[in-house]
């Protein structure tokens, strides 16, 4: 199990931009795909406790990750597990890494209560910029792709000022984004009243 810290910086793209980002400082990247199978239960207690539990598949491997708010940032528990996720799959909470069941159990989750609610597939690119690392996402969810720039940083205070001079090279101005899971639940819930 490993626990970790998250603090980055987010910005919602659109697709020149995207474009723009990914010639000026991704030609050598190597793209990878991660989709993530997000995982709530009926009335959404995780998204209301502003967390989101997930299992990632990237190369052939399933991660789960609960994330939960920080006093800065998130704070993210990972496990490598065995659950073959596919939409819709039922998961029992006896089923998940102790300390995830833990957390689960003070949010009021019952034991058949979770379930793979849909997935969210990310074409990603990774480099570093200013000792920090820079991400560009493409992310397709439904019938929607949005596209993301991310910076993970070690000091909140120096990443953002970092964060903000990168972004007026692009004359963009930071706005802080809803994260991917809470775009994805927006998007599902808008989509099923039409």
């Amino acid at each position: 199990m490993a626990t970790n810290n998250e603090i980055e910086f987010k910005q919602l793209l659109d697709s020149q931009t995207y474009d723009k980002f990914r010639v000026a400082f991704f030609e050598n990247a190597e793209p990878f795909t991660q989709t993530n199978y997000y995982i709530d239960t009926p009335d959404f207690k995780l998204r209301d406790h502003k967390s989101a539990l997930r299992i990632r598949v990237k190369n052939g491997t399933y991660e789960m990750t609960l994330k939960v708010p920080a006093e800065v940032g998130l704070t993210e528990y990972n496990h490598m597990v065995d659950i073959i996720p596919s939409i819709d799959l039922a998961i029992s909470k006896s089923e998940l890494p102790n300390d995830i069941k833990t957390i689960l159990d003070d949010y009021g989750v019952e034991e058949h209560d979770l379930s793979i609610l849909g997935a969210l597939t990310t074409y990603r690119m990774e480099t570093q910029y200013q000792d920090e690392l820079l991400v560009l996402d493409k992310s397709e969810y439904f019938d929607k792709t949005d596209y993301e720039l991310e910076f993970e940083v070690h000091d909140y205070e120096s990443g953002l000022e970092k964060f903000n001079a990168l972004l007026s090279k692009f004359d963009l101005k930071h706005q802080i984004p809803k994260n991917k899971v809470q775009r994805f639940f927006e998007y599902k819930a808008q989509n099923a009243k039409s």
